[in-house]
């Protein structure tokens, strides 16, 4: 499974080390990082992105716990979704909320006070000694947790509580005789069946935006696995296959949404 860890330091240089630490780690093979960010807590309390490592597919986890983070802080809501485009959630509260704990949030929003910087990565990881050891002696305090795709599951519900919804429109509609409760159920109708079009669309977005992320992290491994000894080489590859059983999940999930969308709106 990925993790999210944020490393949480008492300055700017020693974050910068920090990040470079973790560009160590990955070279070594010791673990895979597939994103780094640096931020500060501004004595405002907002967070201001200082350096990103990746912005494209195989960053759009840590952009999207960046600008979870940013949002959660109150920075401006605009930078927040930029920084997590990719996801299809709909806000920044949506963003963070679908692969972290209220735990994590807590925890690194009580670390991260202000005049703190912070290094924000997504990893794969066989054990966590290799980063905290680093880390720790740079003076940084670790937070991770594993990156859960919530949004898949709450995508899978989202539509089938729309689909139900739908079905008792329609049947009010059926049942109307007065002609201007017929033009209310009508519109209704209408506007659910274009919040559950609005999900299917989502769905179908998300899993083409998981794929391009799974498709890049596959490729960073390999690399990395191109370059590594022969003991490690074994672990990337078991990375490697934790990834797409990862995805082939999710990819059942977000179909299985987009079909019950469609099979509700042709019904």
């Amino acid at each position: 499974m990925n993790k999210f860890v944020v490393v949480v330091f008492p300055d700017e240089a020693k974050a910068y080390e920090g990040a470079r630490e973790f560009q160590e780690i990955d070279r070594a093979g010791s673990a895979t990082v597939f994103g780094t960010v640096v931020v500060k807590r501004e004595a405002n309390g907002t967070l201001t992105v200082k350096q990103r490592s990746d912005s494209g597919p195989l960053g759009l986890g840590v952009g999207a716990l960046t600008g979870g983070l940013i949002g959660l802080f109150g920075g401006p809501v605009g930078m927040a979704i930029g920084l997590a485009a990719g996801s299809v959630a709909g806000s920044w509260r949506d963003y963070i909320h679908a692969d972290v704990s209220d735990e994590f949030l807590d925890t690194v929003q009580s670390d991260l006070t202000p005049g703190k910087f912070a290094v924000i990565a997504e990893v794969s990881e066989d054990w966590v000694v290799p980063i905290d050891v680093r880390m720790e002696a740079l003076g940084g305090k670790v937070t991770r947790e594993g990156r859960e795709d919530f949004t898949d599951d709450l995508m899978e519900r989202r539509v089938g509580a729309l689909k139900a919804e739908l079905a008792e429109r329609k049947a009010e509609r059926a049942g109307s005789k007065a002609q201007k409760m017929e033009r209310k159920l009508e519109t209704n109708v209408a506007s659910t069946q274009a919040r559950l079009q609005r999900t299917a669309e989502k769905a179908r977005q998300r899993l083409d935006h998981t794929k391009q992320e799974m498709e890049a992290k596959v490729q960073k491994l390999e690399e990395q696995a191109a370059k590594a000894t022969p003991e490690i080489k074994g672990r990337i590859q078991q990375r490697i296959t934790e990834l797409r059983t990862e995805y082939d999940g999710r990819e059942q999930k977000l179909n299985r949404a987009y079909q019950l969308a469609q099979e509700a709106l042709r019904a």
